[in-house]
């Protein structure tokens, strides 16, 4: 079978279906998204899918804003529901980082993020029921919370499919041919598709596409757990989304009485990781949130998962066009950041597919050849998820 389209996207995580949904609002329908699971079957589901807005730097304050805002109001958007739910989100400090979370509050508020930067004694009165003892700052976003990863997913991807374009599931891209300097076609075990854009968003599977071609990037994997938790309703009805700078991890509500913990980014293989949660994580996890938050020390745990943050050594994703092959696009290394981000990451995939360049947001700094120029992004919190 050959097939043609003027756009192929590669890979149905939320990055890959928003680049399609974005690509139909600016008149280019005649695409094709080929995935070889399902929708959202590989890191995509496996997201915490937080949406706070707390960064160091004003590119990704900017598209965590922006992406906000469309998930919080994705129906208008796509005409399809996203799951969006207001927790609010305190950002938890050590001392010698509070400096630092009140450049960043000011930053935030630059942008239009509602973002309030608190002593731990006032945080203690809003919020008497967690602990604050050893914090040295508090960010607060009332507008964050989270969403529905395969809600959003699907949603993108249904609303590119009402406009004439195609998603094919269940197939395996094998490889990109380039002719004269173009990537001209993908192969696939279905057969060649031409194209005359190819769009790479294929999460951990991106490395093996790029060294094909001659442009290799510096992508690497970690295994962050998350860990699902039964909490008492009488004690805790809901509460914030917590993320905290002294044991690394982060913690939301869910439907009912969950609660999940995202923690630890450990190295791993991505074929043969392990995808559940280690049961000494899960009980390290629990002992940490007993501590900042005391009426979790009747919580039960019920399992949970573990899934791959796709890492560059700045902890930023690549979002560009391949040097050498223009025609071929990249969304590569989220490190953990994608979900948050996806909107606007979607959008710039889709005018650099068509217009050569990233038009709504600047995307130079997060170029393709920013590491080998040694021209990194920067933290305040270190090459960690809270980047």
């Amino acid at each position: 079978m050959t097939d043609s389209c003027d756009v192929v996207v590669i890979g149905g995580g939320v990055m890959g279906c928003a680049t399609l949904h974005y690509l139909a609002k600016m008149g280019i329908t005649n695409t094709l998204l080929l995935e070889r699971d399902t929708l959202a079957s590989g890191s995509t589901g496996r997201s915490m899918t937080i949406l706070r807005m707390h960064y160091s730097n004003a590119i990704t304050t900017r598209m965590a804003k922006e992406s906000r805002d469309v998930i919080a109001d994705f129906e208008a958007e796509t005409g399809h529901p996203g799951g969006f739910v207001n927790t609010g989100y305190l950002f938890l400090v050590v001392p010698g980082q509070e400096g630092a979370l009140r450049t960043n509050a000011a930053l935030q508020r630059e942008h239009g993020v509602d973002s309030r930067a608190l002593m731990p004694e006032e945080a203690a009165k809003q919020w008497p029921e967690i602990n604050f003892e050893g914090v040295a700052a508090v960010a607060y976003e009332p507008d964050s919370g989270y969403a529905d990863s395969s809600a959003v997913t699907n949603g993108f991807a249904l609303s590119a499919r009402e406009t004439g374009a195609r998603v094919t599931l269940g197939c395996n891209v094998t490889g990109i041919v380039k002719e004269r300097g173009r990537a001209v076609a993908v192969e696939t075990d279905l057969g060649r598709i031409n194209a005359g854009a190819i769009v790479l968003t294929a999460g951990p599977w991106i490395p093996e596409f790029l060294a094909s071609v001659g442009a290799p990037l510096p992508l690497s994997w970690v295994r962050h757990q998350v860990v699902k938790l039964h909490r008492p309703l009488n004690k805790i009805p809901t509460h914030p989304i917590i993320a905290d700078t002294s044991n690394g991890i982060s913690f939301r509500p869910d439907v009912d009485d969950l609660t999940l913990i995202g923690i630890r980014e450990d190295p791993t293989d991505r074929d043969t990781y392990n995808q559940s949660v280690d049961p000494s994580c899960a009980a390290d996890s629990l002992e940490y949130l007993v501590q900042r938050y005391p009426a979790f020390d009747e919580a039960g745990w019920d399992g949970g998962w573990s899934g791959l943050f796709t890492v560059t050594p700045d902890h930023h994703p690549v979002i560009d066009r391949v040097p050498g092959l223009e025609n071929l696009v990249v969304g590569a290394g989220f490190s953990g950041h994608g979900f948050k981000l996806s909107p606007t990451i979607g959008r710039a995939l889709a005018e650099l597919a068509v217009d050569g360049r990233a038009t709504t947001i600047d995307m130079t700094p997060l170029r393709f050849t920013r590491f080998a120029e040694d021209d990194l992004l920067g933290s305040a919190y270190g090459a960690t998820v809270f980047a």
